[in-house]
């Protein structure tokens, strides 16, 4: 599979120039990027949350979620909370990163708009 990096550097190598959303910037944000693990009591259901940390001013930080996925196991003697945990983690990275190059995508595409009427799209 093509990483980021790779699919970036093709691009540029065809003559890409105009403004995109770097690799090495969604790489910096998924070192930010928090996972919430949180097993259902009574099931094999294991729901991980993944968050980056926002400042929304000088005495308030939300953790901005960016996905939210789900492990499990069909028989209940199968079941292993740390596996689950690990392998959520994972899944939940991948869909962090996605949710991030979409968003960033997003602003980006906004302030390449400039100045314009701050109530349209």
């Amino acid at each position: 599979m093509t990483t980021d990096k790779e699919m970036q550097d093709d691009f540029t190598a065809s003559g890409s120039i105009y403004p995109k959303v770097e690799a090495l910037h969604i790489e910096e944000l998924m070192k930010k990027v928090k996972y919430d693990v949180h097993v259902c009591p009574g099931t094999t259901t294991t729901v991980i949350t993944s968050m980056i940390p926002m400042v929304l001013s000088s005495s308030v930080e939300i953790n901005f979620t960016l996905s939210t996925d789900i492990m499990a196991c069909v028989d209940p003697r199968n079941f292993n909370a740390e596996k689950g945990a690990k392998y959520g983690i994972e899944k939940a990275a991948v869909s962090a990163k996605n949710k991030l190059w979409e968003l960033e995508g997003y602003s980006l595409a906004k302030s390449m708009m400039g100045k314009r009427d701050e109530n349209t799209i």
